[in-house]
């Protein structure tokens, strides 16, 4: 008797143990699908990404992969707490968090091949031939230039005479009297109206339009430096959320499996 209150006991336990790691585990499912909505809403990085990779589409592959591996981890989670309950459904739940880790695995290896290929796609020559041949002609691929110059405070790739030689400039698009962007101007918030970039007014435009404009009254530096420590910043960011929540389920299927054991 005293052995089998033991083993019932020693069950009870490791049930309590899995459903508090579920509970975690469900809050990590919920959170990456909040972080996949907001991914895929998010204006600075959907307009960023288009430059570290144009036309890729990789911030919204990312975001709909995380929004379907938070709702599998999410189910997950739950029966993982009926698991914690019902010796039945142990195995289930150990099969769903393996699938869940391969996921997980393909969609790094994923975001690993296409921040290795970084350097190939925001090399000066590529990325500066894409402003020539396409700024003014894309809106995307504009508005994205604009965000950028806006938010770093720069002009071009390279340098604010990357426009010298562009498409924009050669066929007048923003009209005969401009020579760069008005993005490329710190603009006066006061006056544009939100979002800031796709209204610019400047502060001082007849300055801003000058050849060689002093840098408070145009930006001379390109764009290229602070869009590759932005992407760096990401980067960083999502592997340490990836192996928090990698550290997690590992903890929680290694409980799980020691369940298991002892039925």
């Amino acid at each position: 008797m005293m052995v089998e209150n033991k083993s019932s006991g020693g069950s009870r336990t490791s049930s309590a143990i899995i459903i508090c790691f579920n509970l975690v585990f469900a809050l990590c499912g919920a959170g990456i699908l909040t972080l996949g909505a907001v991914i895929l809403r998010d204006v600075t990085r959907n307009h960023l990404f288009m430059l570290v990779s144009p036309g890729s589409g990789i911030i919204i592959q990312v975001g709909c992969a995380m929004l379907g591996i938070g709702g599998f981890t999410f189910l997950t989670a739950i029966l993982g707490c009926s698991a914690g309950a019902r010796k039945c459904s142990i195995g289930w739940y150990i099969f769903c968090v393996i699938l869940i880790l391969m996921a997980e695995l393909a969609l790094g290896v994923h975001f690993l091949y296409f921040y290795d290929s970084l350097g190939k796609d925001l090399e000066n020559t590529k990325l500066v031939a894409t402003l020539t041949s396409s700024y003014g002609l894309d809106p995307t691929f504009t508005q994205s230039v604009d965000f950028a110059q806006h938010r770093f405070n720069c002009c071009g790739v390279q340098l604010d005479t990357d426009y010298d030689r562009s498409e924009w400039r050669k066929q007048k698009l923003g009209g005969t009297e401009l020579l760069y962007p008005w993005t490329c101007c710190p603009l006066n918030d006061t006056l544009s109206d939100p979002p800031v970039f796709m209204n610019p007014i400047p502060q001082n435009a007849s300055q801003c339009q000058m050849p060689a404009s002093i840098r408070s009254h145009r930006y001379r530096e390109g764009c290229l430096k602070p869009i590759e420590e932005w992407f760096r910043t990401q980067t960083l960011t999502f592997i340490g959320m990836g192996l928090t929540l990698l550290l997690l389920q590992i903890a929680s299927l290694s409980a799980a499996i020691c369940l298991c054991r002892k039925f």
